[in-house]
């Protein structure tokens, strides 16, 4: 088997994402080009962080209920999506009040055990 047909396994057969090019032989191949540089320097401002993604719930309910919210969302001129966060909100809020607690427990503080 003749070496010519085969490239060698070196790191100089590794390329980044998009920095890739078809092969050519050893005569026309340039220098390997260089790592591009991702690292920020100290003096630039780190990224913000990412925004915090709306979790997804479905709720099942009849025809004639998921009639009714999206009527009632037409009349108010929103979604039926916004409708159902609001009242979620108000549910939550009075629950937080009825156990004098705004994360009813979800925190780690131990205030769900002070009733």
């Amino acid at each position: 088997m003749s070496s010519a047909k085969f490239a060698s396994i070196t790191a100089s057969l590794l390329a980044r994402k998009g920095e890739a090019r078809p092969w050519a032989p050893q005569e026309a191949v340039a220098a390997p080009l260089a790592w591009h540089s991702d690292i920020r320097t100290s003096s630039s401002a780190p990224p913000p962080p990412p925004p915090i993604k709306d979790r997804s719930c479905s709720v099942r309910m009849s025809a004639h209920d998921f009639e009714r919210l999206g009527i009632l969302a037409v009349k108010a001129n929103v979604t039926r999506q916004q409708l159902l966060k609001d009242a979620l909100n108000q549910f939550l809020g009075s629950k937080a009040r009825d156990y004098a607690c705004a994360c009813l427990g979800a925190c780690n503080s131990g205030c769900s055990s002070e009733q």
